[in-house]
């Protein structure tokens, strides 16, 4: 069943982020989380899409980690913020 599957990914589907992902996954081999997200993107958008646009589905629950999501909220730098504190807590202190 997988062999039809990757030959049709490898005869069909765009050159694109995931598309070895996916073709590893079907074969057996073992994924990095990362890898297993890039690899369901790349299968669940018909293995058409590069990775460089927003594929716009917010109810997918891989959405907020998608490179190119339009919406991604920026994570807090921890090292920087606790620079922050502690200068706040040194001003603080004076």
């Amino acid at each position: 069943m997988n062999e039809k599957i990757i030959s049709d990914i490898k005869r069909h589907g765009k050159t694109a982020r995931g598309k070895q992902e996916l073709i590893k996954h079907l074969e057996g081999g073992r994924l990095t989380l990362k890898q297993a997200t890039l690899a369901k993107c790349y299968d669940c958008l018909c293995y058409m899409v590069d990775g460089r646009q927003d594929c716009k589905m917010p109810k997918c629950s891989l959405y907020p980690f998608m490179t190119f999501n339009e919406n991604k909220q920026k994570r807090k730098n921890s090292a920087a913020h606790g620079q922050n504190m502690a200068s706040f807590a040194l001003e603080g202190a004076k």
